[in-house]
């Protein structure tokens, strides 16, 4: 597998087009405004994609400011993605008016694998997919070394789509936004959600579960890397 290591802003141009880049950009700069206001985000200098097969960026969800702090990550890196999202979020009107926009999908048990085979369409087609293999907010009495366990979905479309898979950790984003409450805490300056990102992995085999135990290892411990570290290379 080639990769290469993009610095901000220049993955712009390396992938295929979602159609919704105008939306999209316009969420990005409104995640990057809440995070100014409220809790920081904490980058990696650079992020390192496949050059040769698709990407999904896979990560942690132990809170709703996840998406907000994978808005500002992937668009740091001139990365714009289609981003599986849980379908009840879509009931609300206004929710699924901004979800749509920004090119989410929808993902339900009732309609799997039709979520699935949009995400593999999207990646046959070029473009990047980001994904929460937990499928849920993990709260942190059902975590274990940070995470939940992940659903072997992430890996059927990887196999499916031949893509690898970029796991990220989110640290400390339920603080931003705790579960069970309807907005993220603002003025918090001196709190930070910490990503970190790792190496693209490559599953060579059909054990669905096995993979997504291997991609929730990794991510496991990109999460305990934030939550350990004391400084981080950008801020934004």
């Amino acid at each position: 597998m080639e990769t290469r290591h993009y610095r901000q802003g220049e993955a712009i141009d390396a992938f295929a087009p979602t159609g919704y880049e105008r939306f999209y950009w316009r969420a990005v700069k409104g995640s990057r405004f809440l995070s100014r206001i409220g809790t920081r985000v904490k980058l990696p200098e650079t992020v390192e994609l496949p050059t040769d097969r698709p990407a999904i960026i896979a990560a942690n969800h132990s809170s709703m400011f996840d998406l907000v702090a994978s808005l500002i990550t992937l668009g740091h890196y001139g990365v714009v993605a289609r981003i599986g999202v849980n379908s009840r979020f879509f009931e609300n009107p206004v929710a699924d008016w901004f979800l749509r926009g920004i090119g989410c999908i929808p993902f339900s048990r009732d309609h799997r694998e039709e979520a699935e085979q949009t995400m593999i369409d999207a990646l046959k087609a070029g473009q990047v997919c980001a994904i929460m293999p937990e499928g849920k907010i993990v709260r942190p009495g059902d975590q274990v070394d940070g995470v939940g366990q992940g659903r072997p979905g992430v890996s059927r479309i990887a196999r499916m789509a031949g893509a690898a898979v970029v796991p990220v950790g989110f640290a400390h984003s339920n603080r931003a936004w705790r579960p069970g409450t309807p907005f993220p805490k603002l003025a918090q300056r001196s709190a930070a959600v910490v990503t970190s990102l790792g190496a693209p992995l490559w599953f060579d085999t059909d054990d669905h579960r096995a993979n997504a135990d291997e991609l929730m290892e990794s991510i496991s411990g990109l999460v305990l890397k934030g939550r350990n570290s004391s400084s981080v290379e950008r801020e934004v």
